[in-house]
């Protein structure tokens, strides 16, 4: 873990209990990781601004797996449904078509760029001169 609990309740003010924010915190590292990845070890250093990201990024997994239990393991939900003159239509956060996993991320990401972005942690461009992003690399959100 990079993140210590108490870090988590004392400077960011968190909510969660100990169980869940650890249960949490893995799922919010390996996504930090997978949108840094571009740049190095997003963990190799200590840095407050890091800390802080991962911890951002534990409350909204903790809130989207509730929200995926709630759903019955759908986040999205059920779009409408009609039956015999009676109509449902659900809200959904997610947009048509788009999967759990890849709204889990945006909503991550969105969670943790105010933390990173000045950091130059969420940067596309490739370190080591290349100006540009190669066009057969994903790196995609």
């Amino acid at each position: 873990m990079y993140v210590s609990y108490d870090f988590y309740k004392q400077t960011f003010g968190g909510q969660l209990s100990e169980d869940d924010f650890k249960r949490a915190e893995a799922k919010a590292e390996a996504v930090i990781s997978y949108l840094t990845y571009l740049n190095g070890d997003i963990f190799a250093k200590e840095d407050n601004r890091v800390k802080l990201a991962v911890c951002a990024a534990a409350e909204v997994v903790h809130y989207h797996n509730n929200q995926a239990s709630a759903n019955g393991n759908q986040a999205a939900g059920v779009k409408s449904e009609t039956n015999d003159g009676y109509s449902v239509t659900y809200i959904t956060e997610g947009q048509d078509g788009q999967t759990a996993e890849e709204l889990l991320r945006k909503k991550i990401y969105e969670a943790v760029r105010v933390y990173l972005l000045p950091t130059g942690w969420l940067s596309r461009v490739l370190k080591g001169g290349c100006g540009r992003v190669c066009s057969d690399s994903d790196h995609s959100l």
